[in-house]
């Protein structure tokens, strides 16, 4: 078994280390082990419920909340990416916590109504093709009195860093023939309004909801290879590219070059600091 850490060298001395084993092992603690602990600090998950993890990657929520819950409680994990899934189990195994992983559709949630007494969604739902749906099932699975947590980052004028990233990214990833748009690159901080966050909810079905703003400092080891970690492990969302090593190699060249200089900007010590602006939902069933 891969034992997954935050010192791991995903594309140097572990490279048989997947693009989801690396976002777990960077993004993680860089990021959302952090926004982790602010979102069940708004959550109040308590020993004995039922909780629900939507969109849950690697299960770094996840097994936060199973700690909180206790084993008189129930935890379920969903997710559409299996790679993310296959992860979440491998860390899970190394604990002694009892979660219920699903691989299944944040718009088409294969559990039964009303089964859950929390729903947890950490930067998810603004990945969802149709939100709406997602915002309904959130609804739909959680019990009368329940309550529904969810975090979104706030818009990319927040992320000047992930601007730099994403204007760097585009015309590279044409010059190797990959499809994509600034859309795609900029998607984590698509849904930035607090108002549309709640508008959409209410149209759900929830009551009492509460949009608040909150802010976490990412802290990233190794700036000199901040670009090359970074992008591999976001291949795990989009793997495709990775899958040929000498074109995204030449890709990672290009735009480590191309964003050095607002890179250098956010260095302190041996870190990239990035401060992360989110929204988060607090909603009543």
């Amino acid at each position: 078994m891969t034992t997954i850490t935050e010192d791991v060298d995903p594309m140097g001395t572990q490279p048989s280390l997947t693009p989801a084993a690396a976002y777990q092992a960077y993004y993680g603690p860089a990021i959302f082990e952090p926004l982790a602990s602010i979102l069940l600090s708004r959550a109040r998950p308590s020993p004995g419920e039922s909780v629900l993890d939507v969109a849950c990657g690697t299960g770094i929520a996840t097994r936060r909340v199973a700690v909180s819950v206790g084993t008189t409680g129930r935890v379920v994990g969903v997710d559409v990416n299996p790679a993310m899934l296959d992860v979440a189990r491998a860390v899970t195994s190394e604990t002694d916590l009892t979660v219920e992983w699903q691989h299944g559709d944040g718009t088409a949630l294969p559990l039964p109504d009303a089964a859950f007494d929390l729903v947890l969604c950490q930067q998810g739902l603004q990945f969802f093709p149709d939100r709406d749906a997602g915002a309904r099932e959130m609804r739909r699975v959680l019990r009368v009195g329940g309550r529904a947590v969810i975090a979104v980052w706030q818009g990319l004028e927040h992320h000047p860093l992930f601007a730099a990233l994403a204007d760097a990214e585009l015309p590279e990833l044409a010059r190797f023939d990959v499809q994509a748009s600034y859309g795609d690159l900029v998607a984590p901080f698509s849904f930035g309004d607090a108002a549309v966050l709640r508008d959409l909810l209410v149209a759900a079905g929830f009551r009492q909801v509460e949009v608040v703003q909150a802010s976490v400092v990412a802290r990233f080891p190794d700036p000199d290879r901040f670009v090359e970690r970074l992008e591999y492990a976001y291949a795990a969302v989009v793997p495709a590219f990775a899958e040929d090593p000498a074109a995204f190699a030449g890709y990672l060249e290009a735009v480590d070059r191309r964003t050095r200089d607002v890179v250098d900007r956010h260095r302190d010590g041996d870190h990239v600091v990035i401060p992360m602006q989110t929204n988060i939902a607090i909603a009543r069933g």
